[in-house]
């Protein structure tokens, strides 16, 4: 239940930027097509989403644990479980710092520069 209600706030939260969008000065960025390909963006997304699955199904995070091959887990410990979300949001982070060459020369057309 508290992952749809996570949901919930997530759609809003992006409902409420279109309507504020539409009604106000706020301007999303011209490349902002281009932001769903940025490798920050699946990171970000995804330790998110893995750290509120986590949090709201304690338990199913711990099936998927006792799945894993024996020698994973040696090499993984169990209280690092949680710890996975929030390692790939740190590298999103980190990733902001590396240009993506392909979304470099799209933007460049976007903004009608050589």
């Amino acid at each position: 239940m508290t992952f749809i209600v996570w949901l919930l706030i997530v759609l809003v939260a992006i409902i409420a930027v279109l309507l504020i969008r539409k009604y106000s000065s706020l301007e999303f960025v011209a490349h902002a097509r281009l932001l769903f390909k940025a490798w920050s963006v699946w990171l970000a997304s995804v330790g998110s989403a893995i750290s509120a699955w986590v949090q709201s199904f304690p338990d199913a995070a711990m099936n998927a644990w006792n799945m894993l091959p024996p020698d994973i887990k040696s090499f993984l410990p169990q209280n690092y479980l949680g710890l996975i979300g929030a390692f790939m949001v740190a590298m999103a982070v980190i990733s902001q710092f590396i240009r993506q060459h392909r979304l470099l020369e799209k933007k460049q057309q976007m903004d009608g520069q050589p």
